[in-house]
C-alpha cells in the first residue's frame, strides 16, 4: 500500500518517535505503516492525517481511490 507519511513526517522535520506522540501510535507502527507493512486501522488513518494536518486522501491515496471504486461498483 502506498501512503505519504514518511514524506509528509520528514517534510514537517517530524521523527518517528514524534509523529508517534502526536498521533498516539508507537513509532514501531508508524515505521511499518510508512514502510508497508501494516495496513492502518481507520482511526490510525484519521490521527495521522490530524496531526500532519492533512485530509485522510492525501495522506492514503489508494485508500480513497479503492473508496471510489468500491462506491462506484455497488
Amino acid at each position: 500500500m502506498q501512503n505519504r507519511i514518511k514524506v509528509l513526517r520528514q517534510e514537517r522535520g517530524l521523527s518517528q518517535f514524534a509523529l508517534g506522540k502526536l498521533a498516539d501510535i508507537t513509532p514501531t507502527d508508524i515505521s511499518r505503516i510508512e514502510n508497508g507493512m501494516i495496513h492502518p486501522y481507520p482511526g490510525w488513518r484519521k490521527r495521522l492525517a490530524e496531526a500532519l494536518g492533512v485530509p485522510e486522501k492525501e495522506l492514503f491515496p489508494e485508500e480513497a481511490k479503492n473508496e471510489r471504486t468500491t462506491v462506484a461498483g455497488s
